[in-house]
């Protein structure tokens, strides 16, 4: 009987050793599969914006010197993103859609009005979430609200007008880079989201440099995803 019992401490410790660590890759997968699925819908949808509305692309982007780099008009972007929105039939979102789509001249609008943002929605607060090694994250606090939540639980964030950022799982944890929160940036004059600028990198999240960015190219993704940040992940999973 002693011998029975040692056998089973043994067999429980080893259990209680390598549970966490079966639960967290079953979890990994389960999350991996669920990017690729937003991948594919956020493609259709911004195919679709692109079909009805080229325009858009076509736009120059306009140099801002304080800035000191090429952007899109601030009202013009919540009008696209809006336009996606209601392609992934969004349920919530950071941004009064109905308004911003249905006003003909852009430049009445007014984003330090209350009625173009619901002050109940938007991305993850400053240190609610973290990349792979546990350091903390923010973004602009300029796009908190351009977030959207879908109807199968995920979240997007559309950020600094390049990046779109995915919770896969919503506010559920873990919510960590390159576990269940991941990257898309829109490139200029295309369609199709993408992972890399022209130049073969991107630095994600870029505001705030360098607390809560990461420069991710296409020769160190791989190790960033498994040694680093997390960020690499997403095209890891899906470019591999």
């Amino acid at each position: 009987m002693a011998e029975v019992l040692i056998t089973l401490g043994i067999i429980g410790i080893v259990a209680a050793m390598t549970l966490p660590t079966v639960i967290n890759n079953a979890q990994d997968r389960q999350f991996r599969a669920m990017f690729k699925k937003q991948v594919s819908i956020i493609s259709q949808a911004m195919q679709m914006i692109y079909a009805q509305d080229e325009a858009f692309y076509n736009k120059p982007f306009k140099f801002d010197e304080n800035l000191g780099y090429e952007t899109v008009d601030h009202k013009e972007f919540s009008r696209y993103v809006c336009q996606i929105g209601i392609q992934l039939k969004t349920q919530y979102s950071g941004l009064n859609c109905n308004k911003i789509l249905t006003t003909s001249d852009l430049s009445d609008l007014d984003f330090a009005a209350s009625e173009l943002v619901n002050e109940n929605f938007q991305w993850h607060k400053e240190n609610e979430w973290i990349d792979k090694t546990g350091k903390p994250m923010s973004i602009n606090g300029a796009f908190m609200r351009y977030t959207f939540y879908l109807p199968d639980g995920a979240m997007i964030n559309f950020n600094s007008m390049e990046q779109i950022f995915i919770d896969v799982n919503g506010k559920k944890n873990p919510n960590t880079v390159g576990r269940d929160i991941f990257y898309l940036i829109i490139p200029e004059n295309s369609p199709v989201p993408s992972f890399f600028e022209k130049n073969g990198k991107i630095t994600v999240n870029d505001y705030d440099c360098p607390n809560h960015c990461k420069e991710i190219t296409e020769e160190n993704y791989i190790d960033d995803c498994k040694h680093g940040s997390g960020w690499g992940c997403s095209p890891l999973y899906i470019l591999q």
